[in-house]
Parts: structure tokens; C-alpha cells; sequence
């Protein structure tokens, strides 16, 4: 496991989220309670750009089919069936966000 930094906690904290690529890999960073978290930008049903979804409670709604996971776990709450999303670990560190991959 390798911490790469990604993005400031101010950008990090945009309330759509932002999307970052690392290593090949499109995450979305999202604040949620005052924690910043990180999973895969895409929802793995039809490669929606979750970003473009609407966010509530703890939850990203895909904009294209209705998925809803959950920002913190990456666990599909509901929608059609389709994996859980990755998650990734997060830190902050000097007001930078720094990810393991």
C-alpha cells in the first residue's frame, strides 16, 4: 500500500465531490461528517459519472440508473444489482488529502 496526494482538503470538500485520477484509477472524494472519503468515481452498473449524481445522507445516487451506495463503504443500498463500489483509505495530512492505493 502506497499514500499518494491527491488534493487539498478545501478542494476535497466541494459539495459534489471532486474527481481525481490516480494511477489509472478515477476516484471520487467526498466529505462526509467532516471526513473526507474516497472510491471509485464510476458506478460499476453503466460507468456513470457518479459526481453527476445527487448526494444525501451519506449516499451517492447514480445520475444514470438510480443506483444509491453508500459514500462511506462503497455498499450498494439499492437500485439495480451491481457490485459495491471500492473504497479507499484516506488521510490528511499538512491540509492535503493523501490516498492508499
Amino acid at each position: 500500500m502506497r499514500w499518494i496526494d491527491v488534493a487539498s482538503e478545501m478542494e476535497a470538500g466541494h459539495s459534489n465531490g471532486l474527481e481525481v485520477e490516480v494511477a489509472g484509477i478515477a476516484l471520487l472524494l467526498r466529505r462526509i461528517d467532516g471526513g473526507i472519503f474516497a472510491l471509485s468515481a464510476t458506478c460499476p452498473h453503466h460507468a456513470a459519472w457518479l459526481s453527476q449524481g445527487r448526494f444525501g445522507d451519506g449516499r451517492v445516487f447514480c445520475p444514470r440508473h438510480g443506483g444509491v451506495f453508500d459514500l462511506a463503504t462503497g455498499r450498494r443500498i439499492a437500485g439495480p444489482f451491481c457490485p459495491d463500489l471500492p473504497v479507499y483509505p484516506v488521510r490528511i495530512v499538512g491540509g492535503r488529502v493523501e490516498v492508499a492505493l
